[in-house]
């Protein structure tokens, strides 16, 4: 299948969007670029314009207006938590990618995915909904998010700059170039810079972002395509309140818990993530009907934060280096097209888990923690999955898909301490153990995932699908060898998923849509945290989870001045048989969540858009036991505009929560105590745009 450096260039690109112009063209679920229509699975997807006019400060802003989607920062600024088809959680149920591929190991997830990614910068989102195709393995059981880092190289030298101020010292900058490189190639580049003085204290955040790519045609039958992405994030932490009075009075203190305050005394407290992949993705034509896609990949992640959630207030230094291939076949025929290949890793990770401090904590489980090292560990992990997702034509209105993957996974565990021992505390009854440091030793898993859809489309603009996708996610490294004393003989199966799924899709116009799913969960053998008689919290599989809901998202275009968007999600998310929790409905999990956007471009004042927000979340019970209540949610409203004044300048705006609602976008009951995390106040934010 001969292809030419026209594929890889601006004008193709361009030439692509004006082919889809009902419908957003995905690649997220076969790695293949195609009309999101086609494709049997619930996938979200935002574009470049709309990312714009959002103009991104947090993961939030780049992600909740998407249905049945919710990211919230937590109190270390660039730290976030996501709920999608789940609770709002920590656990590794998503697989977040940069440019097709991951940006972290499935062995050491970070719940704090997004903040490697480029995302303050993103070229577009994609979401896929459920469990993943057969392109993906352990993590993809409730979502897989991608985060498009670059367009394509422009076909002629442009740069830009861009220029934003707001509130509570905050600013940042943004540099970009793109142009032609020889007769046969393209580059593409970008720097930024933000920096926030935060309005709570201690909540100061400083971050950078880069990204780069080359294309590079090599004849008809080679494409070259190299990127390169680089952040750092370093951000103070705050702690969340324990009293409700701090979220309705609007304070600004880091945090009401003396002992926070006893840390700041020894130690800075922050979150720093470091991130940088290296990518070199070949696409060959040469035989007739097939393309080859060959992508190795270097990458590096550095996790460094102070565990304000823990009493003892310990420090956590995890870095990994990976190397990964990504190896892709497509291979078209009249009758349908099978796409297979194999992704395979090495990660070598060192892990420090260290009492930075001498602590007296007080309440639930009061004790007296001394100075010293918890934990110091390394993990050499290794994962190879083969894979093969085949899609047949039965007619010309109905299509099946079929596909399956192996996954192996295996962690080679070395203990840098005394092998089998423990760190100790002292409590009012003498000398504790709190944490356990097991022997080296070996762990593998494995596990097949079947999938299966079809679709019935009477037109090209219309889907009705139906889908089952089985997802599994193993146990990390940190559960497996970071493990408390007294569950020295615990073990951790991976956890398993069915998703069933039927979906409509209907697009009748660029911005008239509607996109509706309807889905039903289970995850077997649940990794659940429980408490024990001691008050002290540990992880073990427990019984089944049940998570159902639907999904809405629709877009009407009245005239070309005036357009909405609706982005609505009912779940219901509970445990099954739990030998704890029974059949009780999860924490922090919402049944309502919406977004609704109103735009408006006025076609006496050319170059203007308005778009006003409204963000609801409902409420959400506090524990799994139902002991504490709920807490009600919160509503919001946002104003964002932009104003493009000519082709090189463009002016840009927005105020976020506008009437200043007080409110909490976190709030649970554990260790003995409520915690709530703040959601900002009203923010006011103002920029700039010169393109040349």
């Amino acid at each position: 299948m001969k292809k030419h450096l026209l594929l890889l260039s601006a004008a193709a690109a361009a030439l692509l969007a004006e082919e889809a112009t009902l419908a957003p063209v995905s690649v997220v679920a076969t790695g293949v670029e195609e009309s999101v229509v086609e494709q049997p699975e619930a996938i979200a997807i935002k574009e470049k314009p709309e990312i714009e006019l959002d103009q991104v400060v947090f993961q939030k802003d780049l992600f909740n207006s998407l249905p049945g989607v919710r990211i919230e920062q937590t109190g270390s600024v660039f730290g976030h938590m996501t709920a999608i088809r789940m609770p709002i959680n920590t656990g590794p149920y998503y697989l977040f990618m940069q440019d097709g591929i991951p940006v972290q190991s499935s062995g050491f997830f970070n719940h704090n995915g997004l903040a490697y990614t480029t995302f303050g910068t993103a070229e577009s989102v994609e979401v896929l909904k459920g469990a993943g195709t057969a392109l993906y393995g352990s993590d993809a059981v409730a979502a897989v998010i991608d985060v498009h880092s670059t367009p394509a190289p422009s076909e002629k030298r442009t740069f830009l700059f861009k220029g934003t101020g707001g509130m509570y010292g905050y600013g940042s900058g943004l540099l970009e170039a793109s142009g032609p490189a020889g007769e046969e190639g393209g580059y593409f580049a970008n720097v930024h810079y933000l920096h926030s003085d935060g309005w709570r204290d201690h909540t100061q955040a400083d971050r950078l972002e880069a990204n780069g790519r080359y294309d590079l045609a090599i004849g008809d039958a080679n494409a070259l395509k190299i990127i390169l992405n680089a952040s750092k994030t370093e951000a103070q932490q705050a702690d969340s309140f324990n009293d409700y009075a701090n979220i309705t009075d609007r304070s600004k203190a880091a945090s009401d818990d003396p002992n926070y305050f006893k840390a700041l005394e020894y130690v800075d407290v922050k979150r720093k993530f470091d991130y940088a992949r290296l990518s070199l993705e070949w696409s060959n034509f040469s035989f007739e009907n097939l393309d080859i896609v060959t992508t190795p990949y270097l990458r590096y992640n550095r996790n460094r934060y102070i565990a304000t959630w823990q009493p003892n207030l310990p420090a956590n230094d995890n870095e990994l280096t990976t190397l990964g291939l990504l190896q892709r076949n497509t291979y078209q025929a009249d009758w349908g097209r099978v796409i297979f290949g194999f992704d395979t890793e090495y990660t070598r990770s060192s892990l420090t888990y260290d009492q930075k401090f001498d602590i007296q904590t007080s309440g639930w489980s009061a004790a007296y923690y001394q100075a010293g090292t918890i934990y110091d560990y390394d993990v050499d992990y290794f994962a190879i999955a083969p894979y093969a997702h085949l899609e047949w034509n039965m007619s010309d209105k109905v299509v099946f898909s079929a596909g399956l993957r192996y996954d192996y996974n295996k962690f080679d565990y070395t203990n840098n301490l005394e092998d089998d021992s423990y760190y100790y505390a002292l409590t009012s009854k003498g000398q504790k153990a709190i944490y356990y440091r097991p022997g080296d030793r070996t762990d593998s898993f494995n596990h097949v995932s079947p999938k299966a859809s079809l679709s019935f489309m009477p037109d090209a603009t219309t889907n009705l699908y139906i889908r089952y996708a089985n997802g599994f996610r193993i146990p990390q490294a940190s559960r497996l060898y970071s493990m408390k004393a007294g569950y020295e003989t615990v073990t951790l199966d991976p956890e398993t998923s069915d998703t069933y799924e039927i979906g409509l899709k209907k697009f009748f116009a660029r911005h008239t849509f509607v996109d509706l799913a309807a889905y039903y969960m289970n995850i077997d053998d649940t990794i659940t945290r429980y408490k024990n008689d001691n008050g002290d919290y540990y992880y073990a599989n427990g019984g089944s989870s049940i998570h159902e809901g639907v999904e809405v998202g629709a877009g009407y275009a009245f005239n070309p001045s005036w357009r909405f968007k609706i982005a609505y999600a009912y779940g219901y998310h509970r445990y099954d048989n739990d030998p704890k929790y029974g059949d009780n409905e999860m924490a922090q999990a919402p049944n309502h969540t919406g977004n609704i956007r109103l735009f408006w471009t006025p076609w006496q004042f050319p170059g203007f858009e308005l778009m006003a927000e409204y963000i609801y979340v409902g409420s959400w019970w506090f524990d799994d036991d139902h002991e504490a209540g709920k807490y009600k949610g919160y509503q919001l409203g946002n104003l964002k505009a932009s104003y493009r004044y000519d082709d090189h300048l463009k002016l840009f705006a927005k105020i976020d929560n506008v009437t200043d609602n007080e409110y909490a976008v976190m709030a649970r009951y554990a260790y003995g105590k409520t915690d709530y995390t703040p959601g900002d106040p009203a923010l006011a934010y103002l920029g700039v745009e010169y393109r040349w």
